[in-house]
């Protein structure tokens, strides 16, 4: 019973962040998005209809004391047409009220989420949490930009009689450059030979060397020292 109550919640949360449970990968979370979609959707149209009813009472008892006291009596409200119109304005008010549009939007939310896990048998979270996590892992690769400093072009140095022929330091990490990417620059193909941490700026440094004849040519990656600057490059 514990582990289908925490799978509904976690249920809740986008798939990357799921992993910190030990017994999610044994965790059903199929039925798990079933059970918290209808809880969902159910528990919202439940909470939607019991507001209708204390929101009129409360409003409609609001404006038909509001129209007696500005009438100066109850004459006001024999009147079928203020009758009819104090209970309409009422219910559009409650209708466009943000929390009734909320609890709207969560029902809409929990039966599409029942509906997604019955027939296609993907596990969606919820919008806000979504959201949530959207706006942390922002601010996480602002952060990490910021400690990197400002984005300048690579330098580049050429080198002859030693192991490697190039040398690249960067501002900023080259994530694809691997043993398997083979690396153009001004017509010469080039692989990573060795990686190492230099001093700031530019403390990211690639030495590389021209790729033997007949290598088998995995991955392209056509360089340029300017490259560092384009804030879309990984």
């Amino acid at each position: 019973m514990v582990r289908l109550v925490l799978g509904m919640v976690l249920s809740l949360l986008p798939n990357p962040y799921r992993g910190w449970w030990a017994g999610a990968s044994a965790a059903d979370f199929r039925r798990a998005t079933i059970l918290s979609g209808l809880v969902e959707a159910l528990g919202c149209v439940g909470l939607y209809i019991l507001r209708y009813f204390y929101f009129i009472q409360y409003r409609v008892g609001s404006i038909a004391d509001a129209a007696v006291r500005r009438a100066g009596g109850e004459d006001a409200l024999a009147v079928s047409a203020a009758q009819y119109g104090i209970g309409f304005v009422s219910l559009v008010e409650y209708i466009l009220s943000p929390l009734s549009l909320l609890l709207v939007y969560f029902t809409l939310e929990g039966t599409l989420r029942v509906f997604a896990a019955t027939v296609t048998e993907e596990t969606p979270g919820t919008l806000p949490l979504y959201l949530l996590a959207w706006t942390i892992e922002r601010t996480r690769r602002w952060h990490a930009e910021r400690a990197l400093g400002p984005r300048i072009v690579d330098e580049v140095h050429r080198f002859q009689g030693i192991r490697y022929d190039l040398g690249i330091a960067s501002c900023r990490p080259k994530r694809s450059w691997d043993r398997l990417m083979t690396i153009e620059f001004e017509e010469k193909l080039y692989e990573v030979f060795e990686e190492k941490l230099g001093p700031p700026p530019r403390r990211y440094i690639y030495l590389l060397r021209e790729i033997p004849k007949g290598k088998v040519i995995r991955g392209l990656h056509r360089y340029r020292p300017d490259e560092a600057l384009d804030k879309t490059k990984k």
